[in-house]
């Protein structure tokens, strides 16, 4: 019983070593699951694993010819070849328009977005880009919807409330973050006017587009979300600078203090109701359409 076991278990004669072809193949091939999981790692094994089939292939077929082994390694070729392309494909340089790379470059590449990323974001599926000229509208008080977003690419537009001037609005700056987070139904309507001061060109999107966007896109959607909370604190300390108390002094912004302060007999029209929406936005996270995102400081 000992002597059966013995056979079974241990090779008693071993056959002679494989062919050289054999014993480079799998050196690449350990050379090839021995690189780091980086970008430049994953492309030096598929490529590694590629020369590394192409000789078993050729072993396969001169030496041993066996044909179950030459379609095999056939089949790992073919498919190392495919994950290759796509990667390689993935690097391929994204260019956009001057005006979107600024937009990509000051706002989205701090965040690590990448240029897919962003194209996808941009592209005609989600966005539009529309050009207003001198004195046009982007958006009518008591009139237009709140369902949108608009991001300014170029040019300067002016947000008035009862046609006085609140504060402008320059290049990559959102044209309505403040009703863009605070639309409570869809038949919300802007409380001021979004007036072209020069040729403006601007890119926007509709609101059910960026939610179908960010069911994928989960980590885009935060960082919009940071993006907009940004700008809607950058108008808030833009416009209370121009509110004075009759003491001459300026409100102290920080919440939650601002709100009773707005509330108080010291502040001076016509920017106050506009001035305390947009405290009230900022004093909690941003809500939907964009789920992930969390208030910063």
């Amino acid at each position: 019983m000992y002597t059966i076991f013995f056979y079974v278990v241990w090779c008693i004669d071993w056959r002679p070593s494989q062919h050289w072809m054999f014993q480079i193949a799998n050196v690449l091939f350990f050379l090839s699951y021995s690189v780091p999981t980086s970008y430049y790692g994953i492309l030096f094994m598929h490529s590694t694993l590629i020369a590394g089939f192409l000789i078993l292939i050729t072993w396969a077929w001169r030496i041993v010819c066996a044909p179950d082994l030459f379609t095999w390694n056939l089949c790992f070729l073919f498919i190392n070849i495919l994950q290759l392309i796509y990667l390689i494909y993935q690097r391929r340089p994204i260019n956009f328009n001057p005006e979107l790379e600024q937009i990509y470059r000051s706002m989205f590449k701090p965040f690590k977005i990448t240029r897919i990323q962003f194209k996808k974001l941009v592209s005609e599926q989600f966005a539009q880009i529309v050009t207003l000229h001198i004195g046009e509208a982007y958006a009518m008080q008591n009139i237009t919807k709140t369902d949108r977003l608009g991001l300014l690419m170029s040019g300067k537009a002016n947000v008035l409330q009862d046609h006085q001037l609140l504060h402008p609005i320059g290049p990559c700056e959102f044209l309505d973050s403040p009703e863009f987070e605070s639309r409570g139904s869809s038949e919300d309507k802007f409380k001021v006017s979004v007036i072209a001061a020069t040729t403006c060109r601007y890119i926007f999107w509709q609101r059910s587009a960026l939610e179908y966007l960010f069911v994928k896109e989960t980590y885009l959607a935060t960082v919009l979300a940071t993006l907009i909370a940004k700008d809607i604190t950058i108008k808030l300390y833009s416009m209370n600078n121009k509110i004075m108390t009759d003491k001459g002094s300026h409100l102290d912004i920080r919440l939650p203090s601002i709100t009773p302060a707005l509330a108080s007999k010291e502040c001076k029209p016509p920017i106050v109701k506009t001035l305390k929406k947009l405290a009230v936005i900022s004093s909690h996270c941003p809500k939907s359409p964009i789920p992930a995102g969390k208030c910063i400081s």
